[in-house]
């Protein structure tokens, strides 16, 4: 049965954020009152199980099925049932868009797409969203690539002038890219950018359609692993700081603290068992 809603690959300097910002439970704490007026609460939650930088809120949370039982822990004690639906994304926007429409309560994606989805979501009263945990982080800002074929003859980023590059517009590889082709001493207007989800990406690179194919941890790194391409470019260049990091509902949260408390821990857990258990 549907419920309804309450109104209302890895490297050792990319760290998981084990201590995922739970300051934010005190302030939620305050609302954790008004749920007794529904017998059922449903958490939309939007993750990209093709990224590793955001497992410990995504992947590995949801097949380790930590929230859940935490949630059902809860509604023993306050007779509530809880649903759980995660919706899958191939990257930030349009988990983005999904929040807008109000049919996601909780996502986590990359710092650029974060940026994005702050200043989007604000021009919706329903849908505003607040920063409540760190995943994951990278001080230089490296693992985010740029690839080319195998036998492109591109050695710098200057040999892709005029060319195509690949990228998920909105998403943290086309912030990291960005950011490279200006320090290259190019600019945006010197490459073409072409908006592709990573698997399209990747497939236009193995059939020469494409020249560069700019992504997000872990498609650069499985292009080169299936000699499928060759590294041109890593984001720790730009020795930029990244990170990636979980948005919530601001309506959601405070009409339903209990949840996100819920999810807060089991974020923590989840980082805990990957720091443990790498």
């Amino acid at each position: 049965m549907t419920g309804h809603r309450m109104t209302g690959p890895g490297t050792r300097s990319r760290r998981v954020g084990a201590a995922a910002l739970l300051t934010v439970l005190g302030v939620l704490a305050a609302g954790c009152a008004g749920v007794a007026d529904s017998k059922t609460v449903v958490v939309d939650i939007g993750y990209q199980s093709k990224t590793i930088n955001t497992i410990n809120a995504g992947t590995l949370l949801r097949d380790r099925g930590v929230f859940e039982a935490k949630l059902a822990a809860l509604g023993k004690s306050n007779g509530v049932t809880y649903q759980v639906q995660w919706l899958d994304f191939p990257s930030g926007p349009p988990l983005t868009a999904q929040m807008i429409a109000d049919k996601v309560d909780i996502g986590s994606m990359g710092d650029y797409p974060i940026m994005v989805n702050g200043a989007k979501t604000s021009e919706y009263p329903d849908s505003k969203s607040q920063l409540v945990a760190i995943t994951g982080y990278n001080l230089r800002g490296s693992l985010n690539q740029v690839v080319v074929p195998s036998g492109s003859m591109a050695h710098t980023l200057t040999d892709l002038r005029g060319q195509v590059i690949s990228t998920s517009l909105g998403s943290a590889a086309h912030g990291m890219v960005s950011s490279a082709v200006a320090h290259s001493g190019m600019g945006l207007n010197d490459v073409r950018l072409l908006n592709q989800d990573p698997p399209v990406g990747a497939s236009a690179l193995v059939n020469s359609q494409i020249a560069a194919l700019a992504q997000f941890v872990p498609w650069p790194q499985l292009m080169v692993f299936r000699n499928q391409g060759r590294l041109l470019y890593d984001g720790g260049s730009n020795n930029v700081p990244t990170f990636h990091a979980v948005v919530a509902r601001q309506s959601y949260a405070h009409d339903h603290p209990e949840v996100m408390r819920a999810f807060l821990e089991s974020v923590k857990d989840t980082s805990d068992y990957i720091n443990t258990h790498p």
